[in-house]
């Protein structure tokens, strides 16, 4: 097998990875127990740490990191029992697809890396399987806010958890490609909080009735960091908060509005961290190109 192919199976790995992620925050965010929720939400965290792995790994033998999904591996389901039902098959499909990889593989490093996440997806399993035992034992009803159903701001809260959503996968694009240590730092620390933005608001669409829109979005960056993308990051940055600070000014609910505006002021300080990181780049002057 030469280093393409091995490239190849790690790229589906990620893509694989990202599509479990994406199943079980639709869980977390439709799921009211948090019993329950807490442990898929500690699963998912895993799974996070499976996808940087893998594409790593591909960093490392040279490739470029693709964030995609695979859509038909999504599985959501309609009410509890058969969201995790799901779940328990997604961990099964994952032990399935990895231990063929294991056995084609060459690579010591690539080998050990399958070897491990086979290890971590089998726990995975046993935990769903006995997630779901316990609903059915215990005959856990779901529970939503009571109240009609607001399409408007569950629409609202929807564009939101897309550009979210979108902005985690352009800072990991940015954090897997970048070079130096700020540049990775910066674009973790977004990402990271970006993912925390995302699992709020996807909570609250739960909470309030609604379905979480969790469709591939479009990203905007392709080529890593340059001096122009952080100038359009930082565009973005500022655009973003100035959505929040909007949308709150819109709403009546006092807790989407201490949400928002929660949110707006660590939109407000990524602005300011990329500003900091385009100074180092050290290529143009703020002055000339960004308004500050």
């Amino acid at each position: 097998m030469n280093k393409k192919e091995v490239i190849d199976i790690l790229l589906y790995d990620v893509a694989l990875e990202h599509s479990a992620i994406i199943q079980y925050l639709y869980n977390v965010f439709l799921i009211g127990d948090p019993e329950i929720t807490n442990e898929i939400e500690s699963i998912a965290r895993q799974e996070m740490r499976h996808l940087k792995w893998f594409a790593q790994k591909v960093v490392d033998l040279g490739g470029k990191v693709s964030l995609k999904r695979i859509e038909e591996a999504i599985k959501l389901g309609e009410n509890w029992e058969e969201m995790l039902k799901n779940d328990v098959n997604a961990e099964e499909e994952a032990i399935k697809i990895y231990s063929s990889q294991l056995e084609v593989v060459k690579d010591d490093s690539v080998k050990k890396l399958l070897d491990r996440v086979i290890n971590d997806e089998m726990r995975h399993r046993d935990e769903f399987t006995e997630l779901l035992e316990a609903i059915r034992q215990k005959k856990i009803e779901e529970k939503k806010e009571s109240g009609e159903l607001d399409p408007e701001i569950i629409s609202i809260l929807n564009k939101l958890l897309q550009k979210e959503y979108r902005l985690i996968l352009d800072y990991l694009y940015h954090f897997f490609h970048s070079k130096t240590w700020r540049e990775k730092d910066t674009s973790l620390d977004i990402a990271i909080e970006s993912m925390v933005h995302m699992g709020e608001l996807g909570e609250k669409i739960g909470e309030l009735g609604g379905m979480p829109d969790l469709s591939l979005p479009e990203t905007r960056h392709m080529k890593g960091f340059t001096p122009q993308e952080v100038i359009e990051d930082i565009a973005e940055e500022e655009r973003a908060k100035n959505t929040y600070r909007e949308e709150a000014q819109k709403i009546t609910k006092e807790e989407l509005v201490k949400l928002f505006k929660w949110i707006e002021k660590h939109e407000d300080y990524h602005a300011q961290r990329l500003k900091e990181l385009f100074r180092t780049l050290n290529r143009f002057t703020v002055g000339s190109l960004i308004k500050e």
